[in-house]
């Protein structure tokens, strides 16, 4: 394997070497440590010298290149490239036939496309790349299927699914198996932990993932819309201070590396919600290239606008365009969020309609489908009533249909059909648990 070629700290790939003298590991090295040191251009260029000029095309080092060109380049939400990286090494991980090669090229897959913003079908892959894993001994690059695992959970609405995750990357931690970013891990476990119990344990470990400078600079890097979210975190509880520090770090990694979008993007981002300043906020919504973080943006400039303006249907627009966006991307949760707000900021219900969210129930309406999908996710008929903008009875008329429609008897039958349509589009079997709103709410 690359450890075995004397690559301390670079990777721990159970893969080969299978020459004497490796030269994909010296490069491999290289590549990371100009992506640690914010040199992006750099870790990029020598990362294809890796795939180009290491090891012969048959070696399993040459499909180890690919591999962590391949994430370097999803970081940077360059998910074309990566994808494309990736299909030079097809050929040869199914020539060899290695279990365990195979597993890794689905792990890594499932990464490149939650990057592109596809969180069902990177959770199919990640679940599929881990059954490989566990099939074949596989530990090293887990902790990409279990990210991959816990983001698209937690977009979705499955909690439960994205707690138990938020687990497994809290054990890959203590037993080294460092495959992703510093911090990355750090970011999921935070939101799903507001997103579990609200501001009181989110913003202590927020404001000590903010402490450290390298971490935040990492995480920067990897996920654009993670620093916006910290810093609106910190923001809504009074901690400006932790907040500039994010939008700072953000900022200089932007100019060290003024040709990726994503920086310059997340930077204006941070900034925009920092300083309270809408130009900024749509520069941000404009530059995304990640489908959630602009999402994210126009939901920011919705807020804003919500703020200072008399006319409550001011907001409508950005709302309409995160809604979409939300939608597209199967980011669920998000998109029960934003319905609501919509329903608060425009009396046209049309609005709101033409976004629905695509039912994989047809035998269902559209308002039987939200009603089912929340209290199958544990809600009472008086908060489903709430989140819906409906009264109590209203409530318990639909669900007296969705029983009928479904061949159910009781709450309990209906989760457990709604569990069955979430293993079918996802490969995982969710726990029933209410969840919060989803974004980081003003600190009381």
């Amino acid at each position: 394997m690359l450890a075995e070629c004397h690559t301390p700290h670079t990777t721990v790939s159970p893969l080969k070497c299978t020459t004497s003298s490796c030269r994909t590991a010296p490069f491999v090295s290289s590549a990371r440590r100009s992506w640690r040191d914010g040199r992006l251009d750099d870790g990029i260029g020598i990362a294809e010298q890796a795939l180009h000029d290491g090891c012969t095309a048959a070696s399993p080092c040459r499909a180890e290149a690919a591999f962590v060109l391949g994430l370097l380049l999803a970081q940077v939400r360059r998910t074309d490239h990566a994808q494309a990286v990736l299909g030079t090494v097809d050929e040869l991980v199914q020539a060899r036939g290695d279990d365990q090669l195979t597993a890794t090229a689905t792990l890594v897959r499932s990464e490149v496309v939650l990057a592109t913003g596809d969180f069902g079908k990177a959770a199919k892959l990640a679940t599929a790349g881990l059954g490989e894993a566990k099939r074949s001994g596989l530990k090293a690059w887990t902790p990409l299927g279990h990210f991959v695992l816990a983001q698209s959970a937690l977009r979705q609405g499955h909690l439960s699914t994205a707690v138990r995750y938020a687990q497994k990357l809290k054990e890959d931690t203590v037993f080294q198996r460092e495959m992703l970013p510093v911090g990355q891990a750090a970011w999921a476990v935070i939101q799903i932990a507001e997103a579990k119990t609200g501001r009181r344990n989110a913003v202590p470990l927020g404001a000590e993932l903010l402490a450290a400078d390298a971490a935040v600079r990492q995480l920067s890097i990897a996920e654009p819309a993670a620093l916006p979210w910290l810093v609106r975190l910190m923001m809504n509880c009074g901690r400006r201070q932790l907040a500039a520090q994010g939008v700072r770090i953000c900022q200089q990694l932007a100019a060290e590396n003024p040709h990726f979008s994503s920086l310059q993007a997340a930077a204006a981002h941070a900034a925009g919600l920092h300083d309270e300043d809408l130009g900024k906020l749509r520069l941000a919504a404009e530059s995304h290239v990640d489908p959630w973080a602009k999402a994210s943006a126009n939901e920011d400039i919705a807020f804003m606008l919500a703020r200072g303006a008399d006319d409550r249907t001011a907001p409508a627009r950005d709302l309409q365009q995160a809604l979409a966006t939300y939608t597209q991307t199967g980011a669920w949760r998000d998109a029960s969020r934003v319905e609501s707000q919509l329903h608060h900021s425009t009396a046209d219900a049309g609005v709101v309609g033409r976004h629905q969210r695509r039912r994989e129930i047809p035998e269902l309406t559209d308002t039987e489908y939200a009603v089912a999908h929340l209290v199958a996710q544990g809600f009472t008929n008086g908060q489903t009533a709430g989140r819906l903008f409906l009264s109590p009875h209203t409530i318990a008329f639909h669900l007296r249909k969705i029983f009928r429609k479904l061949g159910v008897e009781s709450r309990v039958q209906l989760a457990s059909a709604w569990n069955d349509l979430a293993v079918r589009q996802t490969g995982i079997r969710e726990h029933t648990s209410a969840v919060t709103t989803g974004r980081p709410r003003p600190c009381s």
